[in-house]
């Protein structure tokens, strides 16, 4: 932060004069200037209209015998030496930074990775029977919700009924263990996601962001980087998608989903700040297309 101050005191032929200039750019949110005007309380009401339209925010004191205002401009193509020029704010480079987040949710016991293997290796053992890893959920959460004996029974499919010992304790173990869990009302663990976020800061010349579409799309991590322009340092720590397969569902992709795009004015810096957060799990492609 660096201050120039003057100490001429007379207005001069406009009405006022500049008293003083702040510069501020060390607090990560991009370089604004506070500039400090003296003069009559008439003229500077009148520049305040070019102050506006320049994009610049005001304040003005009419205490004493002159009144003072101060104006703060922001932004990347601000000229110092002349604050009212004018400049396009689709051509300014904003100020950005990244973070990485973790958050925690809460996730179906069956989304579980060992979980899901015997679910397929069930359905693998009773190929003929044309049962699948669905038959293999209701089957268990149907048990948990047996006030009687809460224990697995037999699968009817089609009209069709399996034999009792379809579920094997030896076989499939973790069954049985759902089983206790569901009728005690355990359904759910908690887990962790991944979230990046860009924090830009522009000037207030810049708005709201394009409204987003109904249904978006997700990325692959390199596509997303390269889409974005991430710098080598933030790419790095992009996480990838897991190795164990059991972790991605039937109809899912590993990928990143935008889950928040929102801007918010900070008056004091006179700047617009923008979030924009994507989140990395395993998505419906169902719901999402895949943007390749």
């Amino acid at each position: 932060m660096a201050t120039i101050k003057t100490n001429t005191i007379v207005p001069v032929a406009t009405g006022y004069i500049e008293v003083s200039r702040q510069y501020n750019n060390g607090d990560g949110t991009g370089r604004y200037i506070t500039y400090t005007y003296r003069g009559s309380k008439d003229a500077l009401r009148l520049a305040s209209a070019d102050w506006v339209a320049a994009g610049g925010k005001y304040q003005i004191n009419e205490d004493g015998p002159y009144s003072t205002a101060t104006v703060t401009f922001a932004g990347s193509q601000i000229d110092p030496n002349a604050p009212l020029s004018p400049v396009d704010p689709f051509q300014e480079e904003p100020t950005t930074r990244f973070e990485f987040r973790t958050e925690y949710i809460d996730a179906s016991l069956f989304a579980l990775p060992y979980v899901r293997a015997e679910a397929k290796r069930w359905v693998q053992t009773y190929a003929s029977v044309n049962i699948t890893e669905a038959d293999y959920y209701a089957a268990i959460k149907l048990a948990g919700e047996d006030p009687k004996n809460n224990k697995l029974n037999s699968v009817t499919l089609n009209d069709i009924t399996t034999p009792a010992e379809i579920f094997p304790v030896s076989q499939f173990p973790l069954a049985h263990q759902l089983v206790l869990r569901f009728s005690r009302g355990q359904d759910s663990f908690q887990t962790s996601r991944v979230s990046l976020t860009r924090v830009s800061s522009f000037s207030a010349r810049n708005g709201l962001p394009a409204t987003p579409p109904i249904i978006s799309s997700i990325y692959t991590g390199e596509v997303l980087a390269s889409r974005n322009g991430f710098p080598d340092s933030v790419k790095i720590m992009m996480p990838k998608p897991p190795a164990d397969l059991n972790l991605t569902p039937d109809g899912t992709v590993w990928s990143w989903l935008k889950t928040n795009d929102s801007t918010s004015l900070i008056i004091k810096t006179n700047q617009v700040e923008r979030n924009e957060t994507w989140t990395f799990a395993a998505w419906d492609l169902f719901a999402y297309p895949l943007n390749p």
